[in-house]
């Protein structure tokens, strides 16, 4: 991508509706009203106010300026607001018509949307049932449109209609209707005797227990992609303390964290009155290591003083370093000073860059496919800043977060304090997420010592070619038990090792099934094999497909495992297909559908066979689905002639069979934790295999890191790339 910023948290919760039992429980059958919604885990705060006014207009929207609190993966403006029902109704009230019972399969126009100011008309499908995005109800909705012969031009302005075209156009809309038919639509093929059977023990394919547009070709279904906006948080804050202010392209941020992957302190600003404040001075924490990569120079955002910046201006100090067992991937933590004008956490990027030849750990401007952080590690920690029309001063600090922490308070020595946990300190408290990674062997200090966290019991990896670590938590009043193995650093030669599982080295034993929350979803795993059923380093993954899958999403989870992926699309709603080899993981799925409350587990399919053999399967009945996930092991032995397989060498072939189960604009999930495979090599071993498969244009939409828990030395370990299919 040309450019892959952090998704900020979230965390399913409760959303009680007006009227309804605040103590009930939500379902999936909307029985009692309540739902469970994706909402932000962290909320920004005001740490302080400035006025900026000149004193003759009293105006709520433009008398102060506010110091803000950002946590990463905040925007600062709202993005483009798709049209609502309700406003694209009041603009084209001629237009549409009011006409029921019109519904059948799903497509998309095949109209030129973007071909100049004025949008192609769009003849021959009559009235038809729009299908869109409503961002106050946040679901997809519908309303009938006549199609015949309308011109958007007439109905909107030429501003509207190229801010339309921006969001994407009419192409972004989708709509019922019996015009459409599938493109070479194959009969299914008939399952032999001999064939794997699905979990009910039945020859039937997922699609006869579907409807019949679970093999359309029409478009992919995901809700848009959104992030949470500093602005409209304010602006709403505001209004429910009786102080509306105005939103959008009012403010702007003149200093601090600006970007979204920054974190800290920001200072927003009415527009018109940015000359009336100074920033007397800012402080920023930036991690420096990032294997010589260095991020390009951007615009320099001087509001007050226009000098350009250079590392002489600047106060540089060298907080902590980490090197010990490192090799050549040496981590700085700076504390940097820029005094006399506004200043932001690019520039405290690029004078970085200036000062030690080397980016900031996980920019991903610098280096998309090789991070090696989950964002661009600067945080703004402290801004003074100055009215020019009244006498107020401000200071304001802010708290290093976690995933610089993780690095700055080790030092040189690798101590473990009691509770300190290591960079962990959110993790700990926070009440949604119940299993994580405490230490992750060698980038946190300790070689061959892994500990996760599952709910209140502790799994311990130990390659025995090195000494024991700490267990930072045992103590805490958060632990009942410890299981240990002995473990080899490639997850995957572990876990085809079979018979062996963890023992109990202290405290309380675990009870059959586990279970654990992540991100408010819950999940259930085991110790009585060395894979327990969940891999924690995919969260970030798995939270993805919670807040932009829909009801009308298909996923096809390959090599699913125990499903976690396929629970999280299905929180969402989603309908899910989960292919893996063996039974027994596969009949967990059901008991975790349940314990979140999906009742009807009608929509989601099991098939235990050979993956190999069920994609080309699947593609023979002509079935599509909006997103095709592969997280396969690194090697395994696959297919009707029981080839050997492996990720490094094989992994296209992979690919190439997946993909012909896309559907337009659908995407397809590659990930591997080869440590074989760099992350350049995994790229190109992917587009060879799309191009394989008649996809030479298709898009590398996203680069999904590994959470904060899992930090790394040199790049990460386990590789997430997803494709947009053209």
């Amino acid at each position: 991508p040309a450019a892959q910023f952090c998704d900020a948290p979230f965390v399913l919760q409760l959303q009680v509706s007006v009227g309804a039992d605040a103590n009930a429980d939500a379902d999936t059958d909307g029985g009692n009203g309540n739902e469970m919604k994706m909402v932000p885990a962290e909320q920004p705060q005001i740490v302080g106010v400035i006025r900026v006014d000149d004193g003759k207009n009293e105006n709520q929207s433009t008398m102060n300026a506010y110091v803000i609190e950002k946590p990463a993966g905040w925007t600062i403006m709202e993005g483009n607001k798709k049209k609502t029902k309700k406003e694209a109704e009041s603009k084209s009230d001629k237009k549409i018509k009011s006409k029921k019972g019109e519904s059948v399969g799903t497509h998309t126009a095949n109209v030129d949307a973007k071909s100049g100011p004025k949008a192609k008309a769009m003849s021959g499908y009559g009235t038809k049932q729009l299908k869109y995005y409503d961002q106050e109800e946040d679901k997809i909705s519908t309303w009938e449109l006549d199609v015949d012969g309308i011109d958007l031009s007439s109905v909107m302005t030429a501003e509207e209609l190229e801010e339309f075209e921006i969001d994407g156009g009419i192409e972004t809309f989708s709509y019922t209707g019996t015009a459409y038919s599938v493109k070479n639509e194959q009969k299914k093929d008939q399952v032999d005797d001999n064939a794997d059977s699905t979990k009910d023990d039945i020859d039937k394919s997922p699609s006869a227990s579907s409807s019949s547009s679970s093999i359309s070709s029409g478009p992919a279904i995901f809700l848009p992609e959104s992030r949470p906006s500093v602005v409209t948080w304010l602006k709403e804050l505001k209004a429910a303390e009786g102080n509306p202010i105005r939103g959008g392209k009012n403010w702007k941020a003149i200093a601090g964290a600006v970007d979204v992957d920054d974190s800290g302190l920001v200072i927003l600003c009415p527009k018109e009155n940015v000359d009336n404040i100074f920033v007397d001075s800012a402080q920023y924490f930036a991690v420096v290591g990032n294997g010589k990569f260095l991020a390009p120079k951007g615009k320099q955002n001087r509001i007050n003083g226009k000098k350009q910046l250079t590392v002489n201006n600047a106060n540089f100090e060298t907080y902590a370093k980490v090197r010990k067992g490192r090799g050549n991937d040496v981590v700085n933590t700076i504390q940097l000073m820029i005094p006399d004008g506004s200043s932001t956490c690019n520039d405290a990027v690029q004078l970085c860059q200036q000062q030690f030849i080397d980016g900031i750990r996980g920019d991903a401007n610098a280096n998309p496919l090789e991070r090696r952080a989950s964002r661009r590690l600067v945080h703004c920690s402290a801004l003074t800043a100055s009215s020019l029309t009244h006498d107020d001063l401000l200071e304001c600090e802010s708290e290093v977060p976690d995933d610089i922490r993780l690095l700055s308070e080790r030092r040189n020595h690798h101590e473990f304090h009691k509770g300190s946990f290591l960079g962990r300190g959110a993790l700990v408290k926070d009440e949604h997420t119940t299993a994580y990674r405490e230490i992750n062997g060698a980038a946190d200090g300790w070689p061959g010592w892994i500990v996760d966290r599952y709910d209140k019991w502790l799994l311990v990896q130990h390659d025995d070619t090195y000494s024991r670590g700490p267990l930072p938590s045992l103590h805490d009043g958060y632990t009942a038990g410890v299981y240990y193995f002995t473990s080899d650093p490639d997850r995957s030669i572990t876990g085809s090792v079979k018979g062996i599982k963890p023992s109990l080295l202290e405290g309380q034993p675990a009870p059959e099934t586990i279970e654990i929350k992540e991100n408010g979803i819950k999940y259930h795993v085991n110790f009585d094999d060395l894979s327990t059923g969940i891999f924690l380093d995919q969260r970030h993954q798995r939270s993805w497909l919670a807040r932009h899958c829909t009801e009308d999403t298909r996923v096809l989870n390959c090599f699913a495992h125990c499903g976690a992926f396929s629970i999280a699309a299905a929180v969402a709603g989603a309908q899910t297909v989960s292919l893996d080899l063996d039974k027994k993981w596969l009949d967990r799925i059901e008991p975790q559908l349940k314990a979140n409350g999906i009742r009807d587990t009608s929509r989601h399919d099991c098939i235990y066979g050979d993956c190999f053999d069920w994609l080309a399967r699947l593609a023979k009945r002509g079935e599509k689905f909006d997103m095709v996930i592969l997280d396969p092991p690194s090697t395994s032995v696959g297919g009707k002639k029981k080839k050997r397989w492996s990720a490094k060498n094989d992994y296209d072939e992979l690919v190439a069979l997946a993909a012909q189960l896309v559907k337009s604009d659908g995407t397809l999930w590659t990930t591997t934790n080869s440590n074989q495979i760099t992350s350049i090599r995994f790229a190109r071993m992917c587009k060879k295999g799309l191009a394989q498969s008649g996809f030479p244009n298709a898009k590398l939409e996203r680069i999904s890191t590994m959470p904060t828990d899992f930090p790394s030395i040199g790049p990460q370990q386990v590789k997430n790339l997803v494709w947009k299919l053209m």
